[in-house]
């Protein structure tokens, strides 16, 4: 497996990490199995989070008498210091490690989630607090936003990675931008979402496309053995696009891009609550068999759904793609529940 320097962390990562996600839909001794397989496919580099269920004790589980073989990352949406400690004593405890070799402040996406971060006493010192004692290595942020991604490793020396969704559908000048603000300040690029959350059809050729462009590490998530074994493949030899196969990548995306949500969050905030971005991404993700019920269960748990809707319109007001966003979440909520809004 090929591996590259994670920016300034001088983490050694494999180009192709694992997303921890969908390993929540497993038994612990199929996830179990599935880790030894990942780490045995030289496959290093294991993204996790407070956030996506039993991912991190799996993960730990996974990886036990294995430590040194991998490079843990876990994040969480700490937005202050009593947040950022508490949430890091229970991964450390979840995932049964003494310590964390990157940390990442989860899903800053609005101006005020930056301003929380960023804030004199807030997450950033607590983590560099932690950091010092040992317990984490090295700190990052992630998030959807890349303007404010940008903005964040400008104004924080501290941070060392980043993490965003790119791909070829989800691709456009902020992206561009970041990637390049990041290799200049010697930021490590972490990939999530290169299929697009599954939906990309040719997902062998989406992977390469995103290692073309000079990031890091690419965190598919991965559920199978046949997973595993493909994309370590790619990993072993990172072959360029041929113009061929770009054309055949760009042909099968071409009706995605029509109406695809890029989660840019633009259309943010709902008047009502409603989760726009997050019903997108869950309305994409269920057409992925094996993270089907998974994405109908995270549905079914939100506070406000598309029944909440009152189609006032501001979100397609904001919308820089001009979306038909109403009649999408209508679509979106139909594929999560079986069940037509009117």
């Amino acid at each position: 497996m090929k591996k590259k320097i994670l920016g300034k962390t001088n983490l050694e990562v494999s180009i192709i990490g694992f997303g921890g996600i969908p390993i929540q839909n497993l038994s612990m001794r199929e996830a179990k199995g599935l880790i030894r397989e990942v780490l045995d496919a030289g496959i290093n580099f294991l993204d996790t989070a407070q956030g996506y269920g039993d991912s991190e004790v799996k993960i730990g589980e996974g990886i036990k008498g294995r430590r040194g073989d991998c490079i843990l990352a876990t994040k969480s949406p700490c937005r202050n210091a009593q947040q950022a400690r508490s949430h890091v004593e229970k991964a450390l405890r979840r995932l049964g490690t003494d310590y964390i070799d990157l940390y990442q402040i989860h899903h800053v996406s609005k101006p005020y989630d930056l301003e929380q971060v960023l804030a004199p006493r807030g997450p950033i010192d607590e983590l560099v607090k932690i950091k010092k004692e040992g317990k984490i290595r090295h700190i990052g942020i992630t998030g959807h936003n890349p303007d404010l991604l940008q903005r964040a490793i400008e104004q924080s020396p501290e941070l060392e990675t980043i993490q965003f969704p790119f791909n070829i559908v989800e691709d456009g000048e902020p992206k561009r931008l970041l990637l390049n603000s990041a290799k200049k300040l010697n930021v490590g690029i972490i990939i999530m979402k290169p299929l697009a959350g599954g939906v990309i059809p040719e997902p062998q050729l989406s992977l390469r496309w995103v290692l073309q462009q000079g990031v890091d590490t690419v965190i598919p998530g991965m559920i199978l053995s046949s997973e595993v074994r493909e994309n370590a493949t790619i990993g072993d030899e990172p072959l360029p696009l041929s113009s061929e196969e770009l054309f055949r990548l760009k042909d099968a995306v071409k009706d995605l891009e029509e109406n695809f949500c890029r989660r840019c969050m633009y259309c943010m905030p709902c008047p009502e609550g409603v989760p726009i971005y997050f019903i997108q991404e869950l309305g994409d993700k269920v057409k992925v068999e094996a993270v089907k019920k998974m994405c109908q269960d995270m549905y079914a748990r939100l506070d406000k759904t598309v029944e909440d809707c009152t189609e006032c319109g501001e979100c397609e007001k904001k919308c820089p793609y001009e979306l038909p966003i109403r009649e999408m979440l209508k679509e979106k909520h139909k594929l999560l529940t079986g069940i037509e809004v009117n």
